[in-house]
């Protein structure tokens, strides 16, 4: 009865927001304010997979306070920022927003997000899920759809749902499905390209860590296995703009790819990638004998198996 009570009170609250007019800034702007406790001198990053931000940014925060601004003319858009820990909060904006940020370093999953009746309303949503079980989500979800059909809120928590309904990644023993790619330096690679050798696939974002991690180990299994193995580096970020310079940066001289979809990406979704980095790993057949997240529990031991010379 509490939490019937909790949803109905949270949808109440949420309806008298949408009735109220929020106060906005300069109409073709778009700016983020507010402060982060204990992230003083940190620098996040900042992101949209809709055209809200043409390339990846940084958000700066100084003396534990925020005050970014952009060029926006467009109502409807969503930007993600992606905190140290990786995790991410989501904001709705519009042109001449004024979005303000009150969140903790301790307690990241708390933070506020105001300016416009999308970002209070989501806020107040993921209170509701903090304590929610899985059930009393999908119960808050549905009630919220209900209420509010037409909000960009709904529309991208229907899309994560679809999202978690994706087929999960290619599973060893399975063939890998046919593909055609250009890379950037203008080679065409397809599956029958890739046939009579090793192939190693993997999917990395400049706005993740440990790429230069994996870059690393790369550039020494190609010097281990020298002919035996092709290695594709599928890059998932939504601009370009830097990757020439972390190619350079990183020595990445093998085969390169990315179309700036991101998980949107056809291929990606046929190959069920839901994470960076990931790697797949095929033998000269394009039978995958080793897929997943981890190089050292994932990947490793059928690289040792397969391609590294015995002992």
């Amino acid at each position: 009865m509490r939490y019937a009570l909790s949803m109905k009170n949270c949808i109440l609250a949420i309806i008298t927001l949408f009735a109220l007019t929020s106060c906005g800034g300069r109409k073709g702007e778009l700016r983020i304010t507010g402060t982060f406790k204990g992230l003083n001198n940190s620098d996040l990053i900042i992101f949209s997979q809709d055209g809200v931000i043409p390339a990846i940014d940084t958000l700066h925060i100084r003396e534990e306070k925020i005050d970014w601004t952009c060029p926006y003319d467009k109502d409807g858009g969503t930007i993600t920022i992606v905190y140290p820990t990786y995790s991410t909060l989501t904001l709705f904006v519009n042109s001449g927003d004024v979005i303000k940020i009150n969140g903790d370093a301790k307690q990241l999953n708390a933070t506020k997000v105001s300016g416009n009746p999308e970002n209070e309303a989501y806020t107040l949503l993921r209170q509701q899920f903090k304590n929610a079980s899985p059930q009393e989500v999908d119960s808050i979800k549905k009630a919220f759809y209900a209420s509010f059909p037409e909000s960009p809120v709904t529309q991208y928590l229907q899309l994560q749902d679809l999202e978690k309904q994706k087929p999960s990644s290619l599973e060893v023993g399975e063939d890998l499905p046919p593909f055609s790619i250009v890379t950037r330096k203008g080679d065409t690679i397809n599956t029958d390209s890739l046939r009579g050798k090793y192939t190693l696939i993997a999917f990395w974002a400049n706005w993740k860590g440990g790429t230069n991690t994996m870059n690393i180990r790369i550039r020494k299994l190609r010097r281990q296995t020298k002919e035996k193995l092709t290695c594709i580096s599928y890059n998932m970020d939504v601009n370009s703009v830097n990757l020439s310079h972390i190619e350079k940066a990183d020595t990445i001289t093998w085969h390169s790819y990315g179309d700036q979809k991101a998980f949107q990406s056809e291929l990606v979704a046929r190959l069920g990638i839901r994470e960076v980095p990931y790697y797949i790993l095929t033998d000269t057949t394009c039978n995958i004998i080793a897929t997943g997240s981890d190089w050292d529990k994932d990947i490793k031991k059928s690289i040792e198996k397969f391609l590294l010379p015995k002992k």
